[in-house]
């Protein structure tokens, strides 16, 4: 072996774990809101299927706070965007699973333009 070369003994460290996801994220969802939103649905699984969300990103040209709400528009992510041109993204190490006919739906705080991107597969 080459003096820059090291033989690696330990591939896992216990203080370290891996992560892995058994499915892909192979679902991308973008939608753009302009106006006031009030529960309103961006994620519909298919029939008898659960949502498995692994990330997100929320943008805004404005701040203002956006909440995402489940099934029963109980809220499980709040993000408040302060500043102008906010980005907020987030990827979860396990994802987020739903009950099966679950909707994720969204509510804004104000008007104005919100961005938001959800990453996730279906079951």
């Amino acid at each position: 072996m080459g003096v820059n070369t090291k033989l690696m003994s330990i591939v896992f460290n216990l203080e370290d774990p891996l992560l892995t996801r058994e499915y892909p994220s192979d679902i991308v969802l973008f939608r753009t809101f302009t106006t006031l939103q009030t529960n309103t649905p961006i994620w519909t699984p298919g029939a008898g299927k659960s949502i498995y969300l692994t990330a997100l990103q929320v943008s805004a040209p404005a701040p203002l706070v956006v909440q995402l709400n489940r099934g029963s528009n109980d809220t499980f992510m709040s993000i408040a965007l302060t500043t102008t041109l906010a980005t907020y993204g987030l990827s979860f190490p396990s994802p987020i699973e739903f009950n099966p006919d679950e909707v994720i739906s969204v509510t804004t705080g104000s008007a104005g333009t919100v961005n938001i991107t959800l990453l996730g597969y279906e079951l």
